[in-house]
């Protein structure tokens, strides 16, 4: 985790970094890791959006709120 880096971001002592794209652009990134946030979407086609998930470690399974994000429900 990046607490400096986040710490001097909230105190403005950096600025974000802006990506400027094109509509129907891709785009990959640590979400988890990364403080992000996107523009409303303001047209009538959904957006589309994928998570990948990589977990290297057997029993682990996604949090309650995370599966009804995911699948929109709990079994």
């Amino acid at each position: 985790m990046n607490y400096e880096g986040v710490g001097a971001l909230l105190d403005r002592a950096v600025q974000p970094r802006v990506l400027t794209i094109e509509p129907g652009t891709l785009v990959l990134f640590r979400g988890r890791n990364s403080i992000h946030r996107v523009s409303p979407n303001e047209s009538d086609k959904t957006r589309m959006l994928v998570v990948l998930a990589y977990i290297t470690e057997p029993g682990v399974e996604l949090s309650e709120s995370a599966r009804m994000a995911f699948y929109g429900r709990l079994n």
